[in-house]
């Protein structure tokens, strides 16, 4: 039943949405992304089933696709996630395991390295699974937080590894990416969780600044603490600006309805300090 399952996520694959375009932090090695934290459902689309491509290296290339589904299969109620390289065609590989045949992605803790040393797979992966509300695979998944998928991929005929951290909830299907970062140098391993340069320059910001999805097609930008004068300016991927406001008494709301679909950038800057999300228009 779970390999059928899986057989049905390559023909999301072309049609789904990218997640990333933008950089927010890089060092002269790790490219690291962050986003506005993107959850995701069976109630996404049509049919019970949301799947969402994920650029790792920005390139409007899908890298990998990450899907969820609830769905009824022989009577049972199935319920699961999955990740899988961007086509059949495609050489990327996804760090799991296939302790009893089928191929489960690992859920990898912060720091876990993430090289050629790894056991890769380069074919759909199962994060999570539930079926009439029980657990009974070896998923790795199902009911995590914070947790990372170890990433490979291909570019210009070279190997780059990164990761993508998410967390799961219990029943597996549904899902929140968070953000993602990729080793810029060839054949060159990661650590899970390691965003460079932004580690140190970003740090404080993004512990004071929020991005807050609300469902009127809105983004809330919170701040905490002390900090005030705050510009916030929505640019478009050609680089256009098309909203612009101030933070006042530290809240900003950014209104995203009107704006043709695309992926924008939310610049929030205080002083010489910028933090940016990325913002999906459907």
């Amino acid at each position: 039943m779970k390999k059928e399952l899986q057989e049905k996520l390559r023909k999301y694959a072309a049609s789904a949405a990218v997640i990333g375009t933008g950089i927010a932090g890089a060092s002269a090695q790790i490219v690291y992304t962050d986003i506005v934290d993107f959850s995701m459902d069976d109630n996404l689309d049509a049919g019970g089933f949301s799947a969402v491509g994920l650029d790792l290296n920005n390139d409007m290339t899908n890298d990998f696709i990450i899907a969820c589904r609830d769905t009824t299969v022989s009577g049972s109620r199935t319920r699961f996630t999955l990740v899988a390289p961007a086509s059949s065609a495609s050489p990327n590989r996804i760090n799991g395991e296939t302790p009893s045949s089928y191929d489960y992605a690992l859920a990898l803790d912060n720091g876990n390295m993430i090289d050629n040393t790894v056991n890769w797979i380069a074919a759909t992966n199962t994060m999570a699974y539930n079926v009439d509300s029980s657990n009974p695979y070896n998923e790795n998944w199902n009911g995590v937080t914070d947790k990372y998928l170890g990433l490979e991929f291909q570019s210009g005929g070279s190997t780059y590894y990164g990761w993508c951290r998410l967390d799961v909830d219990a029943i597996g299907d549904v899902l929140t990416i968070k953000d993602y970062a990729y080793q810029s140098t060839a054949s060159t391993g990661i650590a899970a969780g390691d965003m460079g340069a932004a580690d140190v320059n970003e740090y404080t910001l993004d512990n004071l600044v929020h991005f807050i999805n609300q469902t009127n097609n809105t983004v809330l930008v919170k701040v905490n603490g002390d900090l005030d004068g705050g510009v916030v300016n929505v640019i478009s991927m050609t680089g256009q600006s098309v909203s612009t406001g101030s933070v006042v008494n530290g809240t900003y709301t950014v209104d995203m309805n009107g704006l043709q679909a695309g992926i924008y950038m939310i610049n929030v800057t205080f002083g010489k300090e910028t933090i940016s999300r990325k913002m999906t228009v459907r």
